[in-house]
């Protein structure tokens, strides 16, 4: 046996090795590039938090929620593991993202609820500074400098000023916009030039992110135009006044024909005997119309996805940000699966389904596209396609465990 066959042979079983390891190595997903957008539902098992990489590299979260930060919230399974709060894990899941670019253009909160900007609890650290604790966006905000912070402010119907999370939420506007330039903004409904691309907005012209609601206020569909949905608060008695929930803000991307929305906690079926115009989502539907992927509201709880929502957006992919037991009800579920509110295929995302909510939903879980995980919609340049990926959530590599499409943006 020569020298040379030997050598031939090893190389040949080192290619084989390599070969192998490469076979079992996490598939990752591919990186961001000019001109894709990216939509990235981010699973804390805690609450809400979506970040989004736009056309030319602006950067977009959409909330940061920790409910209880895992400690104090019996139904909740923190991902990737209870080591983590959910401010560190969203902050990791950025940095894997975009290594050393890590940024945030614009912050966006929907609304003041813990699951979806973080709860201060007597185990929540204290920034550096001492000025905050860091729960959610303020601990986000902490480790990644966010240029604009936009909410639906204070003037309407604000947190009680005994909410702990609440002031906690200002001390931390108060010290960021001293200590690092931060600028809050409140949301304008109906305008398409608050959230805007900031490194080449001409490159991509049909791309556009159009504030449609919060606070009662929903932008028509015509131009800038808004009307206001609720009747005024000192006609209504104490049990019909707006809730938090219901002045949720939602957002709709259109990037060429490609259409998204993501609504907050915003209700579409009202308590039995409340007023009709509580369905936020109505009022919302009537006004972005079809639309190829939206942000189940409210976590797919009790009160979202009404009849007329579903079949006036007609989605082709819903994600369900689901974080608890009681996401989603069976009722919930149940209108977002039927066929009959229209026939087209439609598929369905979780985040998390916990246990308990998938024994109670029973044989619909197997027409659930994905039962737990991040939930990545890319977009390809211009608009046309896009493609959904499942990332894994239980460790911190984020591999890419399921991809479906490409779909074609109607």
């Amino acid at each position: 046996m020569t020298k040379r066959f030997l050598a031939s042979l090893a190389f040949a079983f080192l290619a084989l090795q390599i070969a192998a390891a490469d076979a079992v190595k996490p598939q990752t997903l591919p990186p961001w590039t000019r001109g894709t957008l990216d939509i990235h539902q981010i699973s804390t098992g805690r609450g809400n938090s979506a970040f989004l990489v736009l056309p030319d590299g602006t950067t977009l979260l959409i909330d940061a929620g920790a409910a209880g930060d895992g400690t104090t919230v019996p139904d909740s399974e923190p991902r990737p593991a209870a080591a983590h709060s959910a401010g560190a894990a969203i902050v990791a899941y950025i940095h894997r993202l975009l290594g050393d670019d890590a940024h945030i253009d614009y912050a966006v909160l929907t609304h003041y609820h813990a699951d979806h900007m973080g709860q201060v609890t007597a185990s929540s650290a204290t920034s550096a500074s001492g000025a905050y604790r860091l729960s959610g966006i303020t601990e986000v905000g902490d480790r990644l400098r966010i240029g604009t912070l936009i909410d639906r402010g204070d003037a309407f119907l604000p947190p009680s000023a005994d909410d702990a999370t609440f002031a906690n939420y200002h001390a931390f506007l108060s010290e960021q916009t001293r200590t690092h330039a931060l600028h809050r903004e409140t949301l304008r409904v109906g305008r398409a030039d608050q959230i805007v691309l900031r490194r080449a907005a001409s490159e991509f012209p049909t791309f556009e992110v159009r504030n449609v609601a919060a606070n009662g206020d929903v932008w028509t569909g015509t131009r800038d135009e808004v009307r206001h949905i609720f009747p005024a608060l000192d006609s209504l008695s104490a049990e019909d006044r707006p809730s938090e929930n219901m002045c949720s803000i939602g957002l709709r991307i259109r990037y060429g024909r490609f259409d998204w929305f993501s609504g907050g906690d915003m209700p579409g079926v009202p308590d039995a005997g409340a007023p009709a115009w509580q369905s936020v989502e109505s009022a919302v539907a009537k006004a972005i119309g079809p639309t190829d992927v939206h942000v189940v509201n409210h976590h797919g709880s009790i009160d979202p996805e009404s009849a007329e929502f579903l079949q006036t957006l007609r989605s082709r992919v819903m994600i369900l940000p689901a974080w608890s037991a009681t996401h989603p009800s069976q009722d919930v579920l149940k209108r977002m699966l039927s066929t009959r509110l229209y026939p087209a295929p439609h598929d369905v995302f979780v985040t998390t389904l916990r246990a308990p909510t998938a024994a109670s939903i029973g044989s619909r879980v197997s027409q659930l596209k994905a039962q737990h995980g991040h939930i990545v919609v890319r977009v390809a340049p211009g608009g046309a396609t896009y493609s959904v990926y499942v990332l894994d959530d239980i460790d911190d590599d984020g591999a890419v465990v399921a991809t479906f499409g490409p779909y074609t943006s109607e």
